[in-house]
């Protein structure tokens, strides 16, 4: 995990972006289903503490420090559907609403304590929160529940960059040759072909293929082909405001899947979520070759992503940052995305 003392002290305190801000009417990911256990979860989402917790069988989000003393409320427990406070006992309910101050049962009501509730859901296998009405739905991730595909979780990881960022470099093809090469990339192959982007309701999508294995054997050692001329068509979904679903579909039927979401924790660190999915090679031996895989691709990732900046984009009319230098068609993704990305912000914001 990224130490947030790690990050330079100027980049704390520059004030935080507009699209930063704008990220509070989307929901985010802040944990897998399964960490959300009998107990309340603390998460950092958009700078501003949350607890989490199961209350009378529904997700509830909200504020994550009692207001009494500032405690976290997340080292307390669930009672009779309840938040309890470690410190003193007061309890919160699913509304927010607090209905029990133990020292001075007799006040409880006249004092008219609450603390800020948010919007929860459990979704895609993880829980999601909103801290304003969101203006998109959640994304899908259907095979999640296909029993004809093996699913594997992938492990959170942080890096120093911004949602958008993080979402951008997962589509940027014209990396692949430089940052990846030898595992999904090649130095002699660099062309990016431009691709056709377009928008289902609140999908972003577009498709891609190729003629040509991106690295030595790597189709023929992992995946379902044996011809090396044989690449897969590749169906990107893009879910405002950083989330992505791929699924790559091979000649022969089968399909490898990545499902991931990025989920700004701050203005300057971002918390990845994701999941693999195939419906070949399902045998458990199988997993480490393909988490290996990834878990490289990512590591080779890391440092590039966290030195660009600005660590946000701003914005103009069509899409573009005007302190960066986009490439007509290799760019294609990425200005469609921001473009986007840019109409929504201001939906949103005049909303």
């Amino acid at each position: 995990m990224t130490n947030l003392a790690d990050i330079p002290a100027n980049l704390e305190k520059a004030p935080k972006p507009d699209l930063f801000i704008a990220m509070r009417k989307y929901w985010h990911a802040v944990a897998y289903s399964g960490e959300l256990t009998d107990k309340p979860l603390g998460v950092t989402l958009l700078g501003e503490s949350v607890v989490v917790a199961r209350l009378n069988g529904q997700v509830r989000a909200m504020h994550g420090r009692c207001p009494h003393k500032g405690t976290a409320l997340a080292l307390g427990d669930v009672v009779d559907g309840t938040i309890e406070c470690p410190y003193h006992g007061w309890r919160f309910d699913g509304g927010g609403q607090c209905v029990r101050i133990p020292a001075r049962e007799e006040m409880t009501q006249s004092m008219s304590v609450s603390v800020d509730c948010y919007h929860a859901a459990e979704h895609a296998g993880l829980i999601w929160v909103a801290l304003d009405n969101p203006v998109a739905p959640l994304p899908d991730f259907p095979e999640l529940d296909d029993p004809n595909f093996r699913i594997l979780q992938g492990p959170i990881y942080e890096w120093a960059t911004s949602a958008p960022r993080r979402l951008e470099n997962f589509v940027d093809f014209s990396h692949f040759p430089y940052v990846h090469d030898g595992t999904i990339g090649a130095r002699d192959n660099p062309v990016v072909e431009t691709v056709t982007v377009w928008r289902e309701g609140h999908v972003l999508r577009f498709d891609r293929s190729g003629d040509k294995p991106p690295g030595p054997d790597l189709y023929k050692t992992l995946f379902p082909v044996r011809d090396d001329k044989v690449t897969p068509v590749n169906q990107y979904h893009v879910y405002l405001p950083a989330t992505v679903h791929v699924n790559f579909q091979f000649p022969n039927g089968k399909h490898y899947v990545l499902f991931m979401t990025a989920s700004p924790a701050t203005e300057n660190l971002t918390r990845s979520f994701w999941w693999q999915a195939r419906d070949f090679r399902t045998d458990p031996m199988s997993d480490r070759y393909f988490m290996d895989l990834e878990a490289t691709i990512l590591s080779e990732d890391k440092q590039i992503i966290e030195s660009q900046r600005p660590i946000w984009f701003s914005f103009t009319g069509d899409g573009r940052d005007e302190r960066e230098i986009p490439v007509r068609g290799s760019d294609a993704v990425s200005i469609e995305y921001r473009r986007w990305l840019f109409e929504r912000f201001n939906e949103s914001r005049d909303a």
